[in-house]
């Protein structure tokens, strides 16, 4: 039983992929499409079992996320690079016993190795299965590293096709894609919004500089990009003026100052700019501000809600700030994985979601972002999950107890980590950051790491 039906079959998938540009591609990525279903039908994995992705951006891994929902089961995309320890936690998490990694260097090919990529099995999983036709997307950000949401593929197609209205995306576009597609920015609001509109994918991958994003641009005569605040910031510092052909740009991730907003409309004015509010819980995009088009008081908002999704405030204080709860056919499923947190039951009525973020709604229906009720920060244009963080920690040899501490620097968010030990010595500290090391993928690692002794827990 495949997971991809109508209104995209599997030939106009096909027919979609060939027609994406790989700035890093990978040889014999074609075969994927159908070489991943049939071997995970190889294997005997029953519909509905979870598989996990961790490929790099590219062609091959859209052609495995495709290829995965082709033979009924549901794909879940990591970063590439995780930790084995981290992805153990996270496959255990989702009973996921099926692991799709790049097939490794000039190694003869191998029982599983489908082209450039290797598929593996984990033993000692249970496997948990799903109804064909929907994707896991990881929260790691927000309801910790082992969490997802669990998506119709049908509800992100809808989704993605009403961000790429409120944007106006066009059939004739190129879509640059060079956010991760394991984050359901990328995924939905560029790769499944290409797919809805017909436009065209450029897929490159971090690390993002402004120099090869500049390049790229140009090179490919991309029309739309969607970027992050943290890459605003970088491009702003390194006068970055669009190509010709760029015609807009969508921001998202976390809210971008007014103030660069401003600037960055005051560079470019030829340029359509568009601010965007989601979160995966959603499915994800919620609202969007045509920028270019508002008067500067409003660059401070989010837009208003898309097309199909209703928001209300919960509990709104004297001044009119609230949790924002949103309403709409495309918010998650459930829950799945270990999720830590308050996010961990936002489901909160019929797909209605409670998304842990304090706005005020102003008369005209802009939402006015206020802060954050959950557990997590965004730093270095990622977002954090502390109580993972702090999980961890406390589970390493000799600590005891672990605190976070949040802080703004003019680059951004930032935050440090104390440690509180059986004992504490150089030894003692250098060991348990280097365990640390081994267990925190990179955009999780603390600013600072202060180790101190058990008795000073609470003084602090």
């Amino acid at each position: 039983m495949s997971g991809l039906e109508p209104p995209f079959s599997r030939d106009q998938v096909a027919t979609y992929l060939d027609t994406v540009i790989d700035l890093e591609p990978t040889p014999g990525a074609e075969i994927l499409l159908d070489g991943i279903a049939d071997e995970l039908h190889r294997r005997g994995l029953q519909p509905g079992e979870v598989v996990l992705v961790a490929l790099a951006n590219g062609a091959a891994l859209l052609r495995c996320f495709f290829g995965v929902l082709h033979a009924g089961c549901v794909p879940a995309l990591l970063a590439p690079g995780t930790p084995a320890g981290r992805v153990r936690e996270i496959a255990e998490g989702l009973g996921a016993r099926t692991l799709v990694t790049p097939a490794r260097a000039g190694e003869q090919p191998a029982s599983g190795q489908v082209g450039p990529v290797r598929v593996e099995t984990l033993d000692g999983v249970d496997p948990q299965r799903h109804d064909p036709g929907h994707v896991i997307i990881l929260t790691s950000g927000t309801s910790g590293v082992a969490s997802g949401c669990l998506h119709s593929f049908p509800a992100l197609l809808r989704n993605a096709s009403r961000h790429a209205r409120s944007v106006g995306l066009r059939p004739e576009d190129t879509v640059l894609v060079n956010l991760p597609l394991n984050f359901s920015y990328a995924l939905v609001a560029q790769a499944l919004a290409g797919l809805t509109t017909g436009a065209r994918l450029v897929v490159t991958g971090p690390p993002f500089t402004t120099t090869t994003y500049q390049a790229a641009l140009r090179d490919h005569g991309v029309t739309s990009s969607s970027v992050t605040p943290y890459m605003v910031r970088q491009m702003i510092a390194a006068d970055w003026r669009p190509p010709q052909r760029l015609r807009m740009l969508t921001v998202g991730g976390e809210q971008l100052s007014p103030v660069v907003a401003g600037v960055l409309r005051e560079r470019s004015p030829e340029l359509e700019l568009y601010l965007t509010y989601g979160l995966t819980e959603a499915g994800p995009r919620v609202a969007t501000l045509a920028a270019h088009r508002e008067p500067y008081h409003r660059l401070a908002t989010v837009g208003r809600p898309l097309e199909g999704v209703q928001v209300q405030l919960r509990n709104p204080d004297p001044e009119g700030v609230g949790e924002l709860l949103v309403t709409s056919d495309t918010v998650l499923r459930r829950k799945v994985g270990m999720a830590e947190g308050r996010v961990g039951d936002c489901l909160v009525g019929p797909n209605q979601i409670a998304t842990g973020d304090l706005f005020h709604i102003d008369e005209e229906g802009y939402l006015h972002f206020r802060g954050r009720l959950s557990d997590f920060v965004v730093t270095g244009g990622a977002k954090v999950s502390l109580a993972s963080v702090r999980r961890i920690a406390n589970a390493l040899p000799n600590v005891v107890a672990s605190k976070t501490r949040i802080y703004q620097t003019p680059l951004g968010t930032r935050f440090d980590l104390d440690l509180y030990l059986h004992e504490v010595g150089p030894t003692e500290s250098e060991e348990v950051r280097r365990q640390l090391r081994r267990k925190l993928v990179r955009t999780e690692w603390p600013s600072r790491i202060r180790t101190m002794s058990l008795h000073e827990f609470g003084h602090k």
